[in-house]
């Protein structure tokens, strides 16, 4: 009996391959980097850091290709909060500066078993846009390894803990040079999957 409720289970599994997911994804972003300026024939060298904490909330597409392997794209609004730490004014540490952004997950993953409770590995890219800044596109290598849990046959519950790391440092400029740029990123995500 329990045999035949987990074939007619991976089956109709197997019949819902395009699911739905709304997600929410928190990274932590440590940053640090030297920053020279030329500015009217004076020059400064000067060491920058801090941390942004990224809230994102958006939807998932996901076309699943066999029971074990799919692939994801997603459209993200995203809030990060740049706290600056160095270097500091006069009076103290700036307060967090709040801007908006759109990101874009580009996933592959795959699901260990077929079992309720399974490991889950993603590997991708995600594309973010600043829309409060006029700045060029960034690109973030990410992967993540969590679980996914079958609530039913049409739903299941995604958690992920993420690392990734940024391929675009800073821009250089006539009046600004970039150097020793350090950016990586840490968080979690979460999805709740609807096949159909």
């Amino acid at each position: 009996m329990l045999t035949l409720c987990a074939v007619c289970a991976t089956q109709a599994m197997a019949q819902h391959r395009l699911s739905i997911a709304p997600m929410y994804w928190f990274q932590y972003n440590p940053y640090e980097y030297r920053v020279a300026t030329n500015f009217n024939g004076q020059q400064t060298d000067t060491q920058i850091s801090g941390y942004k904490a990224i809230s994102s909330v958006g939807l998932v597409i996901r076309y699943q290709f066999t029971t074990h392997w799919d692939l994801a794209i997603g459209g993200l609004y995203a809030r990060p909060a740049d706290h600056v730490q160095r270097p500091q004014s006069p009076y103290g540490a700036p307060s967090a500066f709040t801007s908006q952004a759109v990101q874009f997950p580009l996933l592959v993953s795959y699901r260990l078993t077929n079992r309720r409770l399974s490991p889950y590995f993603s590997a991708g890219t995600f594309f973010t846009k600043s829309i409060t800044f006029t700045s060029p596109l960034q690109t973030d290598g990410v992967i993540a390894a969590g679980i996914d849990y079958q609530l039913g046959p049409v739903m299941s519950l995604l958690v992920q803990p993420t690392a990734s790391y940024s391929f675009s440092p800073p821009v250089n400029d006539v009046v600004y040079q970039f150097s020793n740029y350090q950016s990586y990123n840490v968080g979690i995500q979460a999805q709740l999957l609807c096949r159909f």
